[in-house]
């Protein structure tokens, strides 16, 4: 009868967010231990934190279509005028 009362289900509700907030904040601290511990990569430059960079990416050149493509025709349908 524990499960079927209404102060039972909130108390499981309430138990199960606290553990669900828990569980998140160790994950986000297991996250920020790994971040700092994390090796440079090969190509990464070293800069200091807050430095911002922006690149210009390259122009990507698109081919023809391929010659096999065929273009999709449609039908614009129109209501009908109400008299």
């Amino acid at each position: 009868m524990y499960l079927l009362s209404a102060n039972g289900t909130l108390r499981t509700i309430l138990v199960l967010l606290i553990i669900w907030q828990v569980l998140r904040l160790w994950m986000r601290a297991q996250r920020a231990k790994h971040a700092a511990h994390r090796p440079q990569q090969p190509g990464e430059p070293s800069r200091p934190k807050g430095d911002v960079r922006i690149e210009r990416i390259s122009e990507t050149r698109h081919g023809a279509p391929p010659p096999n493509a065929e273009d999709a025709d449609f039908e614009v349908i129109k209501d009908k005028p109400e008299h």
